[in-house]
């Protein structure tokens, strides 16, 4: 009897422990719901839907064909395939993340290398270099567009840039009117934004131990010694971040198209807007399930970068003990 009464008490205390971790689990996953629902219906949903868009020839209402097609029009490089127009677009992005990613990571570096060091008013200074970075990306592109603005036929209607060159004696640019300068002169404009890029800096030069530098200078290491074999090297791990988020956010510029569309010949035409303007803008039956299918070879694209880089990371130094 009394073996009954101890399973059954056992039992009792089993069924109220398991209602007390129920409440417990569910006022978690009550605070939980929303960002569940919220990546359920705006993530997951549309990832699953962008593929099965991109084996279809879908065009906002109904799907009568499921296949491959729409990846053979995109690597159908013949006079009316999408061969030469989308791998154009990816080889105009590339050109911007290369060209943009290498000068904002190197100025960026040299900033905060400058900055980094006990001078009066230093605070003030880095806000003011900061600064530009709050600009909304909208009202930053019509400034470029006019201080760049090029009127060869009434050059008082130039913009800021060519006015100084003509008072010094020099010939106007083109700017974003030409195909050869849309490029480069948007990569300049991206510049101007390089102080986001110097507080992460700062912030790494500011984990790394002054005993190092203490050391360093103890064995007669110079500035550009301790620069090279300390400062650089404790700096890889937010080095190898801007990489990775540089190269992911370039790879899916956009929101130039607002401002410069698509440039002068096609110079501007970045492969997310290519995806943008084929699905809303294109005439071209099944446009959706084409756009889809872009977006995923732009996916994989960004994927398998981003593996390589992360496979490639033995240079980075996580801490002092890292071998």
């Amino acid at each position: 009897m009394k073996s009954k009464t101890l399973s059954s008490e056992n039992a009792a205390l089993s069924r109220k422990r398991a209602l007390r971790s129920l409440k417990k689990n569910l006022v978690s996953y009550s605070f939980l719901l929303p960002f569940i629902v919220g990546t359920l219906i705006f993530t997951l949903y549309p990832i699953v839907m962008s593929l099965l868009y991109a084996l279809s020839n879908f065009n906002g209402t109904r799907i009568t064909q499921i296949g491959f097609f729409n990846f053979g029009y995109i690597f159908d490089f013949s006079e009316f395939g999408w061969g030469r127009r989308v791998f154009g677009s990816l080889g105009v992005t590339f050109l911007y993340v290369i060209g943009n990613m290498t000068l904002s990571l190197v100025l960026s570096y040299l900033l905060a290398l400058f900055l980094h060091r006990n001078i009066p008013a230093i605070r003030a200074i880095r806000v003011l270099c900061y600064l530009p970075c709050l600009i909304p990306g909208i009202a930053s592109g019509v400034i470029w567009t006019d201080a760049f603005s090029t009127n060869l036929a009434d050059p008082s209607m130039n913009g800021l840039f060519n006015t100084w060159l003509m008072k010094l004696g020099l010939e106007p640019m083109t700017f974003f009117t030409a195909a050869s300068t849309s490029l480069p002169t948007l990569i300049f404009t991206g510049l101007w934004g390089i102080g986001g890029g110097m507080i992460m800096w700062l912030a790494a030069f500011g984990n790394i131990s002054p005993e190092l530098y203490e050391a360093a200078k103890m064995d007669g290491a110079g500035y550009f010694r301790r620069l090279f074999f300390i400062t650089v090297p404790m700096s890889t791990p937010i080095l190898f971040y801007n990489v990775v988020t540089s190269m992911i956010g370039g790879l899916q510029v956009f929101g130039t198209y607002a401002n410069y569309g698509v440039g002068v010949e096609d110079s501007l035409h970045f492969i997310a807007i290519r995806i943008y303007i084929t699905a809303f803008q294109n005439t071209f039956p099944g446009n959706y399930g084409l756009a889809c299918a872009m977006a995923w070879i732009l996916f994989v694209i960004i994927a398998a970068l981003t593996l390589v880089m992360f496979k490639t990371g033995g240079w980075i130094q996580y801490g002092e003990g890292d071998e």
